[in-house]
């Protein structure tokens, strides 16, 4: 089993700002994890409701530590509070259109997470 560990190359930039995302792969899970300033959470959230639009499941305004199995067919663990989101997609538990998606969310998280 390979397990893959990357981080955009603004990692440590990003991490002076109290800003950090780590994203790792293995063949079955697929993990993201991050810390970041407590003002972007709104942001983080409504990114994630329009990412899993077809799920009608809204992450704004709310705090989980769940199993998530959400409509469509999309299953992933998640703990979101304000600053702070991690998530766990197991890949033998979901389709590979929505690890497809899951993933490319992920990205666009980061991507949200250690912009200025």
């Amino acid at each position: 089993m390979a397990l893959l560990g990357f981080s955009s190359s603004d990692y440590v930039s990003a991490q002076n700002k109290k800003a950090s995302v780590t994203i790792s792969e293995s063949d079955n899970i697929y993990k993201f994890n991050s810390k970041y300033d407590k003002a972007k959470t709104k942001q983080v959230q409504q990114y994630m409701t329009e990412s899993l639009k077809g799920t009608d499941f809204k992450f704004t305004n709310t705090q989980l530590d769940a199993q998530l199995a959400l409509t469509g067919g999309i299953n992933f663990y998640i703990r979101s509070y304000d600053g702070e989101l991690v998530m766990k997609f197991d890949k033998r538990k979901n389709k590979t259109g929505d690890f497809t998606k899951f993933k490319q969310m992920c990205e666009g998280l980061k991507d949200i997470i250690q912009k200025n």
